[in-house]
């Protein structure tokens, strides 16, 4: 073979050899650019989901929590009334009042209590000191619409006579039962605050009463 047949021969596997080399290589980068478009791909993605989860996140942190729904019934109310079963426990503008007869607590045109008002005073008092120590107690007279006639010489009006009479059921809550004189306020209505609107006799009978009402904190 001549020296040129052999140059030919190998410059022909040189042109191969590198032709090769060029198709490898360039399968690599190939290789190399879908794999990078890849991870970009993912990274995307990534950035994506941890968006969606800090939106998720700060969502949770400033939703507003709805308030429980409020009971459907009266507890406070109810628990009292079953305390004290034989009195007029009932909601007046809102609040707790405890209602007595003045049968219960005074004779006719007088404000001294009667001997047997202390036992059913004493429950009322275990009520207000074990649930209500914290709150206003009002004491508040109540007088039926007739004039006073017996002891008119000793009382101005009925709204005088109903204040005297609270003042007594207040001062024996204090001196007997121990509630703070500060806690408590007198209040007289006279005839003024009705239970009942009618004319009847038991309706007044109705009306001549002391309530025991629980206010604000005070």
């Amino acid at each position: 073979m001549s020296l040129r047949s052999v140059l030919l021969l190998s410059l022909t596997a040189l042109f191969l050899g590198t032709s090769g080399c060029a198709t490898r290589y360039q399968d690599l980068l190939r290789d190399r650019d879908a794999e990078i478009r890849d991870l970009e791909s993912k990274l995307a993605n990534s950035r994506a989901d941890n968006e969606d989860l800090r939106r998720q996140l700060d969502d949770a942190r400033t939703v507003q929590v709805a308030p429980a729904a409020a009971p459907t019934g009266d507890g406070e109310l109810a628990k009292v009334q079953g305390d004290l079963p034989d009195l007029d426990v009932r909601r007046s503008r809102g609040r707790i009042s405890i209602g007595i007869e003045n049968t219960v607590t005074f004779d006719p045109g007088s404000t001294g209590l009667k001997s047997g008002a202390s036992s059913m005073l004493r429950r009322v008092a275990d009520v207000l000191k074990r649930d209500y120590s914290d709150r206003r107690i009002y004491v508040e007279g109540h007088t039926d619409t007739d004039p006073i006639n017996k002891t008119r010489g000793q009382f101005r009006s009925n709204r005088h006579l109903s204040t005297e009479r609270a003042d007594a059921v207040a001062r024996w809550l204090v001196q007997n039962a121990g509630i703070p004189e500060r806690q408590i306020a007198v209040v007289g209505y006279g005839p003024f605050d009705p239970r009942d609107s009618g004319s009847s006799d038991q309706a007044k009978a109705r009306n001549r009463r002391v309530e025991i009402v629980v206010g604000e904190a005070y």
